[in-house]
This record gives structure tokens, sequence and C-alpha cells, in this order.
């Protein structure tokens, strides 16, 4: 009995700690949700669901909408408060991030009735949101699915647990719905509908002890992802369908997106996931076999080991993902890929030898389940590869923390103990996740360089470099004095996000207009906008795409691209050559001798408009 209370004190203490540091952690990544500013992907996604709320059809007007109709979860968002900033989106997710983790919790406590290890093994997503890549830290097709799969996955535990039949079924509906929201953010996920038929078939072969779960069950989940997708269907009718093949033939007829580009198997995360499964092979032998004592000096050296490899690409002797941007969150991608299939033996060892499985064995397959499904789903088709992983991250990292804590050599061990050999395993993917998603802010420069803040508009409250905040200014200025808010525009090359900064519609379906689209592609663009006289009273060419390469995240150093318009010349471009033959070159910004963009304003109304021009400055000149 003392034992027990001594136990349960431990757990307090332990829980009490690791709250104290979950919030310094989170602390911190809320204020990092106000460095860098993005031009392309980020205003992509902003510009998107924004439009939707200003008179643009979710279908008609975008062109590849249906396969990312996150969008209809953001455009609520700007319904609900038209005034919100791109620093409010970042908030949003951030704190979805934390409610999801609250319900996560929940759930495992439900089961195994333990609760002290939650704020450490989560305490990574208080820095890094929803999105443990560091790429976007905003609600968009990728961080949608991660807050989906866990609220999901909660509530499916949760509704597995309880013996009252309403609040039961609730949840099992409840989780239909969520699963629905997955597959509505990116429509080739919608394969997450497999997971309940495929958890009722696993659990009537193993014979799952703790589980109750029938068909009528499985019915309360798939009845309410099939009822939103049938209501949906009958709200677009015939233009859902036509979105849907225009769409796909668009991705794979595109040089980007084609199937040939997306569905191939990198074999670079392969030396990744081999390397992980080596360590983490070597944690488990060390926890089965070694006294804790011998255990604990070994887990030390052993995890600054695993610092190193991941800080040096294993010595160099690995590539860096994704040109070193994405190298140190990869490695904890590997590792759940390498738990993943360590678990997945260590059940095929149990069936081959007829061994029970555990309650929590039980719940790790659950898990499971729907995070592989997902991480499979999301690895075939994005151009991230296996990085996509950490999209399921939230469910996975509960999974791994739990085949630990409860191993069958620690699982009487006290809270403390098992405490510290979870922080040597972790820690080391932890902090150089984390560190990578502090330094890398897709695209501008490291925080320790941003020493500017935007003060108005979208933009409000977000600190960037000197050219983007200048940037930034004159495009409001020259988007304000020569059109309203009820014209069209243009941005080109691969700046959407200039649309949010100046807010006034596109004038064409895609705003993701890259100099690789097909001349077809663009003829498209061009007829559909004559056709909807959404003809453009302003427009921005960008000579080069607005992004700032990092060359290394330890320095600080960055590039710029190379130009990929020149405006002097003569041009086979028809989107180009319409903003030149209908509109008339008013402003420009300078950056360099080699390096403007220009602002365009139709001949029809130049007339009306004011004959101020803003003049840009010469801000940055930095290879």
């Amino acid at each position: 009995m003392m034992n027990k209370i001594k136990n349960f004190d431990n757990q307090k203490i332990i829980f009490s700690l690791g709250i104290i540091c979950f919030v310094i952690i989170a602390v911190g990544g809320w204020v990092k949700l106000q460095y860098g500013f993005n031009f392309i992907d980020e205003g992509y996604h902003m510009t998107k669901s924004w439009r939707l709320t200003v008179g643009d059809h979710l279908l008609d007007d975008q062109y590849t909408s249906i396969l990312r109709s996150y969008t209809i979860f953001n455009s609520l968002i700007f319904r609900i408060n038209p005034d919100i900033t791109l620093l409010g989106f970042r908030q949003i997710q951030f704190i979805l991030a934390l409610i999801a983790l609250c319900f996560f919790s929940t759930a495992l406590y439900l089961v195994t009735k333990d609760y002290w290890y939650y704020p450490f093994i989560f305490s990574i997503f208080a820095f890094t949101g929803l999105d443990p890549v560091g790429m976007i830290p905003n609600l968009n097709y990728y961080t949608y699915p991660h807050l989906f799969i866990a609220l999901s996955v909660s509530c499916f535990i949760i509704g597995l647990q309880l013996k009252n039949e309403f609040y039961r079924k609730l949840f099992f509906i409840i989780t239909g719905f969520f699963l629905w929201g997955i597959s509505i953010s990116l429509l080739h996920l919608s394969v997450i509908i497999i997971f309940p038929p495929i958890f009722l078939l696993i659990k009537q072969k193993l014979n799952f002890t703790s589980i109750a779960f029938n068909f009528k069950d499985l019915l309360y989940i798939l009845l309410p992802f099939m009822f939103c997708w049938i209501g949906f269907i009958f709200i677009y009718q015939n233009t859902f369908w036509d979105a849907v093949f225009n769409s796909i033939n668009y991705f794979l007829s595109s040089e980007n997106y084609s199937a040939t580009s997306l569905v191939k198997f990198n074999w670079v995360p392969l030396a990744y996931t081999i390397i992980a499964a080596v360590i983490l092979s070597c944690y488990f032998f060390a926890i089965k076999k070694l006294a804790f004592r011998i255990l604990i000096a070994l887990l030390s050296s052993l995890s600054f080991l695993v610092y190193i490899i991941i800080e040096t690409s294993f010595l160099g002797l690995i590539e860096p993902y994704y040109r070193g941007w994405f190298d140190r969150p990869m490695w904890l991608s590997a590792c759940l890929i390498a738990f993943s299939i360590i678990f997945g033996l260590d059940i095929i060892k149990k069936i081959q030898f007829k061994q029970n499985l555990t309650k929590i064995d039980e719940l790790i397959i659950i898990i499971l389940i729907p995070a592989t499904i997902l991480s499979i789903a999301s690895t075939i088709f994005s151009g991230l590869g296996p990085l996509t992983v950490l999209h399921s991250s939230i469910p996975l990292v509960a999974a791994f923390s739990l085949y630990i804590i409860y191993n069958k050599k620690l699982v009487e061990k006290i809270y403390f103990s098992k405490l510290i050999i979870l922080m040597f395993i972790l820690i080391p993917f932890y902090y150089t996740t984390a560190w990578a998603d502090w330094r890398y802010t897709y695209f501008d420069v490291i925080p320790e360089q941003m020493d500017q803040t935007i003060t108005s508009g979208f933009g409000k409250g977000i600190k960037t470099n000197k050219f983007y905040a200048r940037l930034y200014e004159w495009i409001e200025s020259t988007s304000k004095k020569f059109s309203s808010s009820e014209d069209f525009m243009i941005s080109y090359i691969v700046s959407p996000m200039t649309h949010m900064i100046a807010k006034r519609r596109p004038s064409v379906d895609d705003t993701y207009l890259d100099i690789t689209i097909s001349p077809e592609k663009i003829e498209r663009y061009l007829n559909s906008m004559k056709s909807k006289e959404r003809y453009p009273t302003i427009a921005y060419v960008f000579e080069r795409m607005p992004i700032m390469f990092p060359g290394s995240l330890k320095s600080g150093k960055y590039g710029l691209p190379s130009k990929q318009i020149i405006y002097s010349r003569p041009s086979d471009n028809a989107l180009l050559n319409y903003i030149k033959q209908n509109m008339v070159l008013t402003a420009e910004f300078r950056i360099s001798d080699d390096h403007k963009i220009r602002f365009f304003v139709d001949k029809k109304k130049m007339h009306l408009l004011s004959k101020n021009i803003p003049k840009g400055s010469q801000i940055l000149n930095q290879n």
C-alpha cells in the first residue's frame, strides 16, 4: 500500500514538473509564430481560402481546389473574423495543436490510468504545433490532417472505453466526422476510411481481449463519413466531378506533379530509416538486457552519439534531406518509421509463438493503424516524401512512448526511472527538430536577422527582413492608390501572398503561377478570366520568386533565386504578354540593377488614377 502511495505521489510530482517544462516550451513556440514571412506556399494557402469569402466559388474559380478543400475550414475562420491576420491564423493552428494533445492525453489515460509522461512526450508539439516538419506553421492541407488524425484516434479510443451506449455511439460518430475532415483536407487521404474496417478485421483475427468493437460500431463511424461526402457532392453536383477529373488531369500532366515524379521510391530516406532502426534496436536491447545503473550510463552515451549523428548527417555519409533544410526533422520521421516496423515485427513474433497481446499492445495497434495508413498515403503523393510521416506524429509519438514505458523490463520501475530512460531516447530527436524549426523560416532569413515588424494589414505583427517589410509596404501602397477592393489583380510569378497584402481577388483560377506552367494551361487561365470578366486592374510581375534560399541554417547565410523573367526581351509567355499589351508599367520596386518587381495598371482605367507613382528603394543587395 505504501509503495502505491509513493508511486502515486511520484506521478503527481513528475506530472507537475512536466507541465512547467511544457508551458515554458509552449511560450517559446507561441513567440516563434511571429517570425518569418512567406510569399509563396503560405500565401497560396491563405489566398485560396480568403477568396471564398469575397465572392469566389470553391470549384468554379479555383482549378484544382477539389483536391485540397481544406480551404472550406479556413474560409469559415475568415468569415467569422474578416480582419484576422496571418499571425492570427498561426496562433489558431497552435491552439488547435494544444487542444489535440489534451484530447489524446485523455484517451490514453482512460486506458493506462497513468498521466505522468504526457507533458514530456508531447513537448515537441508545444514548440512546433501541428507542423513538426518546420515548414509552414499555419492551417493547410498538411496540418489539418494532423489535427484530425489526432482527434479521430482520440475519439475512437475514448468510444472504445465507454460503457454507456449513447456516449459510445456519439464518440464513434464524431470519429467519422473527423475522418471526413482528413479526406476533405486532401482528397487522396480519403483512404483513411479503411482504418475502422481494418481494425475490426485485425481485432477479430488477433482476438483482442480488452476491447469490444463490432460491425454495428463500425457503421456508426462509416455513416457520418459517407453522409458528409454525399452532402458535399449533392451541393456541387456535376461541378464536383468535373473538378475532380480536371484536377487529376492537371496534376498528372504537370512536370512537377506527374505520377512519375510523385509516385516513386526515394532511396535517401531509406538510409535514415535503417540507421534509426539500428539505433532503436540498440536502445531496446539495452533496456531488455542491462541492469539499471549500467543502462543509464549506456543510454546517456548513446543519446550523445545520436545527437552527433543527427547534427553531422551520420558524419557526412548521408545526403542532407532537401538541401539540408529538413535533415533534422527527417531523423525524427525515420525514428517513428523504424519504430512502427520494429513493433510490427514484435507483434508478428508474438503471434507466431502464440503469446497473448497485452492491453498496451492492443492500444498501440489501434493508434498505429490509422497513423500508418495516413503516413503511407502522404508519403506516396507528396514531394516531401517520408518527411510527411511527421504530420501523423502526435499518435505515432504516443505509440512509441507507450512501447518504451510499458516495456516488460520497465513496467515495475518507479516513474522517475522510466522518465530518465524516456528522456534519453527522445531528447536528441526532439532538440534537433525544434532547433531546425526555429532556424528554418521557409524562405525568410533566420530569426536573429529579422529586424523589421510589419505594422499593418494581413501581415501585422510578423517579424521579417528589411526587403520583405519594405516590399510589403510598397505592395500595400500601390494597390490602395491604383485600385479598389472590388478590383481584380494578377501576381506573377509564384507570389500569391501579394493578394493578401493588397486584398485584391485573383483574376485567374490559380494563384501559384510558376514559370513552368505550360502554354496550354496559361491559355486556359486567360480564357477563363475573359469569360468571367475578371480583368485585372493591377498586376505585379516578379523577375525572380520572392524567396531566400537558406545556404546554411547554422550560419544564417542565404541566396536569392536566379532570374526567371527577362522583361526587356520578347516572350512567348501569354500571361506576361497580356500584361504588357493591356496594362501600363506604372512603378518599379528596385532591389538591384538586375532585380526589380514591376507594377502595372490597366490602360483603360489609368486616366482615372493618380499620377503620383510610389518609388521602390534599393534595400537589399546580397547573393
